[in-house]
């Protein structure tokens, strides 16, 4: 199974010169955690809810005044469409992360995963492989 199989989509994002402000805004209207920050179509950039909440609020600053670029993390972990799930798994496991955006092979944003959706996802394809052994199936 690759992400582009799983990924959620449409994935929510904004330009990097948005004021923190509206992006609050918008996670709040469209209920999401996180919001990729693109230039053009490419990603990056994530900030969170918890990102704002750290780096804008509890720090006192004005969320009207400050750019998205300002509080989003840049080093991110884009994945691209056609990477496997086990693969993905290690390397959001590698960089510590739990939200990835998903490219196209041109690196264009058109999803994301997160950590829950890969964990959930394997517990599915292990239910499978469990019925099929279970089974006495060769047949995998």
């Amino acid at each position: 199974m690759t992400l582009i199989e799983c990924c959620q989509a449409p994935v929510v994002s904004v330009p990097p010169e948005t004021p923190v402000y509206d992006v609050a805004g918008i996670m709040a209207e469209q209920n999401v955690g996180s919001v990729v920050v693109v230039e053009g179509k490419k990603p990056v950039g994530i900030v969170t809810d918890r990102d704002i909440t750290v780096r804008v609020t509890a720090a006192g600053r004005d969320p009207k005044g400050i750019p998205v670029r300002a509080v989003m993390t840049a080093d991110l972990l884009a994945l691209p469409d056609s990477t496997g799930l086990y693969e993905a798994l290690e390397a959001i496991r590698k960089k510590g992360v739990r939200r990835v955006p998903v490219t196209d092979e041109g690196g264009s944003l058109i999803g994301i995963i997160t950590v829950d959706d890969v964990i959930r996802l394997l517990a599915v394809e292990m239910e499978r492989i469990a019925a099929v052994i279970k089974s006495g199936s060769p047949n995998i």
